[in-house]
């Protein structure tokens, strides 16, 4: 039987360490769970949600929600931790399982502290 190659039996052994591999982290802002209030509208559609966690860049909301890569909003956010609603626009980054990633056109640094 031929013996497997040195780095393919590295990766097999580092793949059943009980840690998680060190992913290099993509994003420039911190996020943290926080369940923000939010009316999103697209070109075509208009709806109203709450985030699964929130940067000055960005936020995750509902993977349920049925948005496309590069699609672009506008949004405004309630919080009784704000004086005032925030407006902005943004653009769709990523969707999968874990929900839909929306990167805003401008950072928002009081969304940090939600």
């Amino acid at each position: 039987m031929k013996k497997p190659h040195p780095s393919l039996e590295q990766w097999e052994h580092e793949a059943t360490e009980d840690h998680e591999p060190n992913f290099r982290e993509k994003r420039k802002r911190p996020r943290k769970d926080a369940s923000v209030y939010g009316i999103f509208e697209t070109k075509n559609e208009q709806f109203r949600t709450s985030t699964k966690n929130v940067s000055a860049g960005g936020v995750l909301i509902d993977p349920e929600i049925n948005l496309s890569l590069h699609e672009d909003l506008y949004m405004t956010f309630f919080d009784r931790k704000l004086k005032a609603p925030i407006a902005t626009n943004g653009k769709v980054v990523r969707v999968d399982s874990d929900g839909v990633g929306i990167q805003f056109d401008l950072v928002i640094p009081v969304m940090s502290s939600l």
